[in-house]
């Protein structure tokens, strides 16, 4: 049987940042399943042009697929390297549905997103397990406060910044605060009046993005020399700040979860209908 592991990050242009927090979760992917077929792809297409016109081939995952049917494949597994659902997430997850029966295809799943399930029923709490695998671990000296910035989104995935800061409340973790580039949770929502969370204003902040790769966002955004860069308005605000130039793909802990991710997609964990609701009824 021919079966094959389609693992699909966004993408960077940036080498660096490719060997050091793309490649690194795909190779670990590919080394804890040394029996399946895996392959890399980006969805960005504008990412995808920009390397392809420097002569760097890179797939996307639309070609990725066109290639394996073609080549026999049975059972595909897609498991996305987003930080959470929302548009492009669901983007991707229909142009790989779209194959779904094609060829010699028996199964075709795409796994869920690094932040999705929320405890609800039997699933996982991944909101959890990030903080207490990833965020718990980094080290912030005591009385020192910690600001991870996402990129964010206009769309329903954007609500999982908002979840993972309450999230971080109930853990009484009240010294690490979320904000993204786009949409809400705003530098001024959650940082620049530290109190409104509670807890006392830290002298010092430490900055992490929120982001699979320490890439242009990372940079420029967060770590550039423009006035509106995240670490000058911390400094505008009074604070010390001290930088943490790492994307989430480098850490080991981050990678293990997705293989996680992979496990359960294989095993179909939550594919089917919850136990605890009825059977819908057969009827037009």
């Amino acid at each position: 049987m021919k079966q094959a592991i389609l693992v699909v990050a966004f993408g960077t242009t940036i080498k660096e940042a490719r060997v050091n927090n793309i490649d690194a979760v795909f190779n670990r992917i590919k080394d804890a399943y040394a029996d399946y077929d895996c392959l890399l792809a980006f969805s960005s297409r504008i990412i995808v042009k920009r390397l392809r016109d420097r002569g760097e081939e890179i797939m996307t995952e639309q070609l990725a697929m066109e290639q394996l049917i073609d080549a026999g494949y049975e059972k595909i597994y897609v498991q996305p390297l987003h930080f959470a659902g929302g548009g492009e997430y669901e983007k991707l997850k229909r142009n790989i549905m779209n194959y779904e029966g094609a060829g010699n295809l028996t199964t075709l799943i795409v796994g869920r997103p690094l932040n999705f399930y929320m405890a609800q029923e039997e699933h996982p709490d991944d909101y959890q397990l990030f903080i207490d695998k990833f965020i718990a671990t980094l080290p912030i000296p005591e009385g020192e406060g910690l600001v991870l910035v996402g990129h964010g989104g206009l769309d329903s995935g954007n609500s999982v910044y908002g979840m993972l800061q309450c999230k971080l409340l109930l853990n009484g973790m009240n010294h690490v605060r979320i904000a993204v580039l786009e949409n809400a949770p705003y530098l001024e929502d959650t940082t620049f009046n530290w109190e409104i969370l509670g807890g006392k204003r830290p002298r010092v902040l430490h900055v992490h993005p929120l982001l699979l790769v320490c890439g242009d966002h990372a940079n420029n955004d967060l770590f550039g020399d423009e006035d509106d860069s995240v670490i000058n308005q911390l400094r505008a605000q009074g604070y010390e700040v001290k930088i943490h130039r790492a994307g989430l793909g480098e850490y080991r802990a981050i990678q293990d979860l997705y293989v996680e991710h992979v496990q359960d997609m294989i095993d179909d964990c939550y594919g089917k209908r919850s136990t605890h609701r009825p059977v819908i009824p057969n009827i037009k």
